[in-house]
């Protein structure tokens, strides 16, 4: 994973460009290109070398900030075949998945790969993030994209929905259109009390999910979205911004847990004694 511990901007690394109007730019340093904004362009030679943070001009005479990229400015600046997940969902999942250092997770449906790099970070060092696609220039695209992050550690592989999983796994999370279909081997692949976590756009689809995971015995299932609107905070007038990140995913959790324990059977009955039980006039 690539380092984050450089005092100064290195050839190779990526860096993020910020004008002063809030636009920023990923850029990868190398010697002799130069890089056009809006705002003016910026020779790499002009950044290699400098400090984090710096703010240099650039040729129209605009402010030019030098910010270390974040995981979260990666994942949202990746080349795009496919929509994303946005941080506001991916961090809910991390939580909801307890992924930590040393956990295994698989991911089913890389896409770009944005999500993709979420898991790795949250991982490391020591996890394992295997990324299974059906589509080959889906894992090409997650892999280069992983690459240009710094993150090769990930383990993709090509695979038709309801192949068998890698097992042993701490978590897995879905990014297709149908899970509910791959639920047995999902159970299969999970530890006791492994987490299952999906991303899916339409209610009706998060309503087919749930009815699946119940199905195969999953416990805890909840399904919920995320909605992050930014407040303006101005001295005097702070107010709610007029856009906002509305619907992105429904987002649904559940835990594996083991088949309830078989009823004991009922004790049988006392058998009557012959000829009935006794009445007062018998007597």
């Amino acid at each position: 994973m690539e380092s984050r511990l450089t005092d100064t901007i290195q050839p190779g690394e990526q860096v993020l460009f910020t004008l002063e109007d809030g636009k920023t730019f990923l850029v990868r340093m190398e010697a002799g290109k130069r890089h056009s904004t809006h705002r003016g362009s910026v020779d790499h030679d002009d950044v290699i070398g400098r400090e984090w943070g710096d703010v240099l001009v650039s040729t129209s005479d605009r402010p030019v900030a030098l910010i270390r990229p974040r995981g979260i400015d990666r994942m949202m600046k990746v080349h795009r075949r496919t929509n994303i997940m946005y941080p506001k969902d991916v961090a809910y999942l991390i939580a909801e998945m307890d992924l930590q250092s040393g956990s295994r997770v698989i991911e089913i449906g890389c896409g770009s790969g944005s999500m993709t790099q979420a898991l790795s970070r949250a991982v490391a060092p020591g996890g394992q993030v295997i990324s299974y696609d059906r589509r080959p220039e889906f894992l090409e695209l997650a892999r280069d994209n992983c690459a240009a992050a710094g993150i090769t550690e990930v383990d993709f592989r090509l695979r038709e929905a309801r192949d068998p999983l890698e097992p042993g796994m701490d978590a897995i999370f879905t990014d297709v259109p149908e899970p509910w279909a791959e639920m047995e081997v999902i159970r299969e692949a999970l530890n006791g009390s492994g987490r299952y976590a999906a991303g899916i756009p339409t209610f009706n689809q998060a309503e087919k999910l749930a009815i699946a995971l119940d199905h195969h015995g999953f416990a805890q299932i909840e399904t919920v979205e995320i909605l992050q609107r930014t407040i303006l905070a101005r001295g005097g007038k702070t107010r709610p911004a007029h856009r906002m990140i509305g619907h992105t995913q429904l987002l649904t959790t559940a835990v594996k847990v083991a088949p309830p324990p078989e009823p004991e059977p009922e004790p049988e009955a006392a058998a009557e004694p012959e000829g009935g039980t006794p009445t007062p006039d018998d007597e």
